[in-house]
């Protein structure tokens, strides 16, 4: 090669080398000035620190490196590690924060947490010991395992052998314009506990601004599944639950799988029939992966479920669930009765004094809710209803008389807006009656007053 051809090209590639680095320094000040001027705007609630800033042209990340967060709330500094921020590259970065302060979001869009780090042995630990502490005794009545407990606080975990917690955390998004899908994608993984992965999809999604998400059909959501992979953290639980309930450990897992339902609404937010519960003990047995996936039928509205069986939600939602890799066939469960659920949440609300945790009070009891009284019910009969309170019994057998004088009789089980559906058993099985709103003359309840 000719030495002047070659001294052009060596002088081509260093002034492209010397455009690279101005437009990433122009990209890197855009970024910082963005960045510090959020973080000042958050000061009086938050203030957060970085060692460093840095930009890639290449890969479109943007990173921050040792962020530390601390606030007039929070006991010490934490620790949240190293912050990125994935974007779909060179043209977005140099034009793509400008869209955002309009609300068009990009393509593709990321956020990573990588090495987030809690001591065990710290005041932040202290703290959540003490909340913890406070919220024990709500659980108490229904939990004879574990010496009591039903939550763990940085205290248990020590003595489960974790000095610390290190953690990562991603969530990013996709758009595909031409299929108009957005998946999204969750993960989180702590060592030497366990990591977690979510997959959502979405459909019927016409662009990335508030206007265009609107437009046309409504955004479906289309599945999810969410997969969960032990490492060593129920083994360690199990063993310490086991000793501290004087236990070995196959007693203790067949006592637990056998707590009330009770404690599971408490825990859980519903109780496990048989086929869930004998999954959880193949779980607690062998601690690999749990793996639940849904996709949710078009007619599925979610403003009826209240009005569902357990049964035809999970199969209008298409639940599949698998322990270890093996499938779940009996999927049955209780959600709890609404009075139980507003009395647990009225304790646990009662209990969470936040302003004495921050202050380092010693712990209170928690406030007790007197019960009222249990007035002796009447013997259950036949009660005239309204249409108009029929949805408030679901569930209970009804007989229902149309305007030509026939009888519909047994167990209401789905109403909607043009009809109501009432089962009886017959010979073989269950048969199910269409009953139109607009045929009704009387309805009647089986209930006790």
């Amino acid at each position: 090669m000719p030495r002047h051809i070659r001294n052009i090209l060596i002088a081509a590639l260093l002034a492209l080398l010397a455009l690279a680095a101005g437009i990433n320094g122009y990209i890197h000040h855009q970024f910082k000035t963005n960045i510090d001027n959020t973080l000042s705007s958050i000061q009086y609630f938050a203030q957060v620190k970085y060692s460093d800033l840095s930009t890639s042209i290449l890969s479109g990340e943007v990173k921050l490196e040792n962020v530390r967060v601390s606030s007039a709330f929070l006991p010490e500094e934490i620790k949240l590690g190293n912050v990125t921020l994935e974007t779909p590259g060179f043209a977005y970065m140099l034009n793509g924060p400008e869209s955002m302060k309009k609300g068009v979001l990009p393509k593709h869009l990321g956020l990573k947490i990588d090495d987030f780090y809690l001591d065990m042995n710290g005041e932040t630990a202290d703290w959540l010991n003490r909340l913890v502490d406070r919220m024990q005794p709500v659980y108490a009545s229904e939990r004879k395992l574990c010496g009591g407990k039903t939550i763990f606080g940085p205290a248990d975990y020590k003595k489960m052998g974790y000095t610390s917690l290190l953690s990562n955390m991603r969530l990013a998004y996709d758009f595909n314009e031409t299929n108009r899908t957005l998946n999204i994608n969750i993960a989180a993984d702590t060592k030497k506990m366990g990591n977690m992965e979510a997959r959502i999809n979405i459909i019927n999604i016409s662009g990335m601004s508030p206007d265009s998400m609107m437009q046309g059909d409504m955004p479906q959501l289309a599945n999810i599944e969410v997969t969960y992979e032990d490492e060593t953290y129920t083994e360690r639980v199990i063993k310490y639950c086991a000793e501290l309930s004087n236990m070995k450990n196959e007693d203790f897992i067949d006592a637990e799988v056998k707590q009330s339902d009770k404690y599971f609404y408490m825990v859980w937010g519903f109780a496990p029939g048989e086929g869930l519960r004998d999954a959880y003990k193949d779980f607690l047995l062998k601690s690999d992966s749990v793996t639940l996936s849904m996709s949710p039928a078009k007619e599925f509205n979610p403003m009826m479920a209240s009005v569902l069986s357990t049964d035809e939600i999970m199969q209008l939602l298409n639940v599949t669930l698998s322990i270890n890799g093996l499938p779940i066939t009996d999927l049955d469960f209780k959600m709890p009765p609404a009075e139980f659920t507003k009395n647990f949440e009225q304790q646990l609300a009662a209990t969470l004094d936040f302003n004495a945790l921050l202050q380092g009070e010693p712990i209170k009891p928690p406030i007790i809710i007197k019960k009222t009284k249990n007035h002796k019910k009447a013997p259950a009969k036949y009660h005239k209803i309204s249409l108009r309170k029929a949805p408030q019994h679901v569930g209970n057998f009804v007989r229902i008389t149309t305007k030509k004088g026939s009888q519909r009789k047994g167990r209401l089980i789905q109403i909607n807006n043009t009809n109501l559906y009432v089962q009886k058993k017959v010979n073989g099985g269950k048969f199910t009656m269409t009953v139109p709103r607009e045929k009704i003359k009387t309805i009647e309840a089986y209930f006790s007053k």
